[in-house]
Parts: C-alpha cells; structure tokens; sequence
C-alpha cells in the first residue's frame, strides 16, 4: 500500500475548558511537524447563547456587555495568543457532533483533534456522545487525546484485526509518525472449546495468527518501512489485554481502524458504558478505511 499523505489541514475542537488544553497542545504540536494549516473551532448550543444574552438583556446601555457569542469569541482568540498558537479560529453554532463534521468539511480537514477528559464518567454523557458519534461517522480520522503533548509521539501501536480499514491504519500509522517506534497489536480469542485449549491447541492458533499478521505487514507496507515493526499476538481479550500493554510498554498512542469485523474495532464502537475509547490511557487515532 502507498504512503498514506501528511494532513495539510487539521481541525481541533474545543470546549474553552482546561481539559482540551492537552489536545491543543497536541493539535499545535502535530501542525508545526507537518507544516499543516490549524483551525480552532469552539462549537456552542444556540439554546446556550440565547440563554446568557438574555440574562444580561435588561441591563442598561451603558453596561450592557458583548453578546455571548463575541465574549467566546474573544476568548478563544485570547487562548490561542497567549499559548503562541499560530492557529485561525472560528465560533460554530450548532449541535457538536454535526456541526464538527460540517466544520471540517468546510475546512477541508484531514484530522480531527478532540480532547476528552480522563475518568469523569458523568462528562461521557455529552463529551463522550459526541466523540462516539464523530468516530462512527466521520470520513476523517479522529484523534482523541489524553496524555501531555511535550513532544512527538514516541511509541505507536496499531490494534488489528487484520480487516481491510486496520490495514489501512497501519499504512496511515507509519507514514504520519516515522519517527515511532511502531508495534503491531493483535489480541485472539478461539472460540470456547475443549478442543480449543492446551498446549497444541495453543500453538496452533499462534502460528495462525502469526502467518495472518505476516500477510497484513506485507500488504500494508512496503519492505523498507517494516524495518524495525515490533509484533505483539496474544491470546486473550484484547481490551483487557490492550489496556495492560499500553500501560507495561509506556504506549502514547493507539491507532484503530474503525469498521473491522470484529475484536478491537467491533468493542471500541460498542454502546457499552466501557469502551477502548474510553478506557485507554493514551491517546487513541480511529481511522476509517480508505
């Protein structure tokens, strides 16, 4: 598979609030790498601006302040300057999910950049609506963040399921962060049998596993960029296991095609409460497939 072609446009959106500092951070940090264009869009309910305009609509003229759409405005431009962030801005009414969709599609995006916050499960309610409904439906890749963006990416991995679209994440995985160590993340579960269990049993579906990731390797990249790819093939839940890899391997970043047959991408898609999305303590990029 080709080159999978830098972003020269990136769409981060925020809330104005401390938790999508990270992703700004983030988003800042990626454009500068990749000499691409950022836009800063904060998107704000109509109800909401309505509703602080009208608290302030019996003042007298001589106090009445900005509407609120301008007070945000405001800030988000003073955010940017006072982080040094050569970024434009734009204030978007509407509801986020659709609305973001709609931005970066105005804004010829080829990433998407949120911020979500770490364990605050009430938050999920509205945040995490939206960054569910952005993954399942938007043609550009999202990247969620979590950690402290003090620099490049250092070790990426690619969660598979050998589909068509992990193909396509790994291929996306080694162009946009050479610079990576890159590992290759496979987790199987045989389906539950005695015949499935034991040491032959076992064997035999490592060796299976390990010929279908040499397949995937080889149709995803080209022989130079497999030069140093690291391969992981567990037995076992692959969120659990996923979750304790990124942890014992100081993993920053998980890349995941977003429409596989099954494993990984079928539990980050899921409607349960717990989702990889939502449980990894790294930053997570879902990739569509091409």
């Amino acid at each position: 598979m080709a080159e999978v072609a830098l972003p020269k446009r990136i769409l981060m959106t925020t809330d104005l609030s401390a938790r999508c500092d990270r992703a700004l951070a983030r988003a800042a940090l990626l454009a500068g790498a990749w000499d691409a264009a950022l836009t800063v869009a904060h998107v704000v309910h109509a109800a909401e601006v309505a509703q602080r305009d009208r608290l302030t609509s019996n003042a007298p003229s001589w106090r009445r302040p900005e509407s609120w759409a301008q007070t945000l405005e405001r800030t988000l431009r003073s955010d940017l300057a006072a982080e040094r962030i050569a970024a434009s801005s734009r204030l978007v009414i509407g509801s986020p999910a659709e609305t973001v969709q709609r931005v970066a599609i105005e804004e010829d995006a080829q990433l998407i950049v949120l911020g979500i916050a770490k364990d605050a499960r009430m938050d999920r309610i509205q945040l995490g609506s939206t960054v569910d409904s952005l993954v399942r439906h938007s043609r550009v890749p999202v990247l969620n963040v979590r950690g402290r963006a003090h620099a490049p990416y250092r070790h990426v991995v690619v969660a598979t399921d050998f589909s068509e679209p992990s193909v396509h994440a790994l291929s996306l995985a080694a162009s946009w962060f050479k610079g990576a160590s890159l590992t290759v993340f496979h987790a199987y579960l045989p389906p539950g049998s005695a015949l499935t269990t034991g040491p032959i049993a076992n064997d035999s579906w490592r060796a299976a596993a390990a010929q279908q990731c040499e397949s995937f390797v080889i149709e995803a990249l080209p022989a130079r960029a497999q030069i140093g790819l690291q391969r992981v093939l567990e037995r076992g839940s692959p969120e659990t296991l996923l979750a304790d890899y990124v942890t014992s391997a100081d993993v920053d970043l998980v890349v995941l095609g977003s429409q596989g047959r099954s494993g990984l991408a079928r539990a980050l898609l899921g409607s349960t409460a717990e989702n990889l999305l939502h449980a990894l303590d790294c930053d997570t990029l879902v990739v569509r497939g091409a």
